[in-house]
């Protein structure tokens, strides 16, 4: 059993897990829309790696000053095997993106600007260059954008080569809301200059802005199956359920709670929406 959690615990501190859950996202918007597209899921997968494991890597010692985080030390602890996998991602990253859309490209260029940047310093604060992770309340904005436009956006392009804003914000606010719980979790590490919901408004205040969100989120998915008819009715159900849940998730949530409440659970919620969306394609 052991050895079970273990190897769960090296497959979300290698960011297998989370791309995994990003690959999923992506999928229900391709699914919905009934585009088939390997390629383009490929590219989702192995540049989340490379993202998430690069951004890792590259803060690892300040993460360890940081706190006593299990998932800090694993990082430390395995930092060959995820530069390795850092590496071997990034490689596939480039291969896949080699199949995709040619148009999509002036999407993606921008997108993976922003992402490497988030460690990366370019932003100028007085006499200091800083990443855009540090400048004040940006963090949750980035990640929810980024993640809504690759999960949502290139879809939409892909099957009416323009956004559909309207579901692009509904997965902004889904993103934005399972996001709240690790800067809930995170209180403890992040410097106040972060600015983030919690720090600004308090855990409590912070877990219902999220629960707004999804509230809001809900509403946009209502009004595509009961006015629009653009998504069936197990579809529906599908979406629906994996808000509820994260809502129940994000009102649970508390900085003393176990890492694997965060890691497993809440990040979760994308890979619970693939699976049921799994399950109604096979009823």
């Amino acid at each position: 059993m052991k050895f079970v959690i273990k190897a769960l615990d090296l497959l979300v501190s290698s960011n297998v897990y989370v791309s995994f859950g990003v690959l999923l996202l992506t999928w229900v918007s391709l699914d919905i829309r009934q585009i088939r597209h390997l390629e383009l899921l490929g590219f989702v997968f192995f540049s989340t790696l490379f993202i998430y494991n690069f951004i890792r890597l590259i803060r690892v010692h300040p993460m360890l000053l940081e706190g006593d985080s299990t998932r800090h030390e694993m990082i430390f602890r395995y930092r060959f095997l995820l530069w390795v996998i850092c590496i071997f991602s990034c490689l596939s990253a480039c291969y896949f993106f080699m199949f995709i859309y040619k148009p999509l490209w002036m999407y993606l260029l921008p997108m993976a600007f922003v992402s490497l940047s988030y460690v990366i310093p370019v932003f100028k604060a007085g006499s200091k260059w800083i990443p855009l992770r540090d400048v004040p309340g940006l963090k949750i904005v980035l990640i929810a954008t980024i993640w809504a436009m690759v999960t949502e956006g290139l879809p939409s392009l892909l099957h009416d080569e323009k956004l559909n804003y309207l579901t692009l914000f509904e997965r902004f606010l889904f993103v934005l809301a399972i996001t709240i719980p690790f800067d809930v979790r995170d209180l403890r590490f992040d410097k106040m200059s972060l600015r983030t919901l919690p720090q600004l408004y308090g855990v409590q205040k912070a877990k219902w802005i999220g629960i707004v969100a999804l509230l809001f989120a809900e509403l946009i998915l209502a009004y595509r199956f009961f006015f629009t008819g653009t998504i069936a009715l197990d579809t529906f159900l599908a979406i629906y359920l994996t808000y509820e849940f994260s809502m129940l998730l994000l009102y649970k949530s508390h900085p003393k709670l176990p890492e694997r409440f965060f890691t497993f659970g809440v990040e979760g919620m994308t890979i619970l929406m693939g699976l049921l969306m799994l399950l109604k394609n096979e009823f």
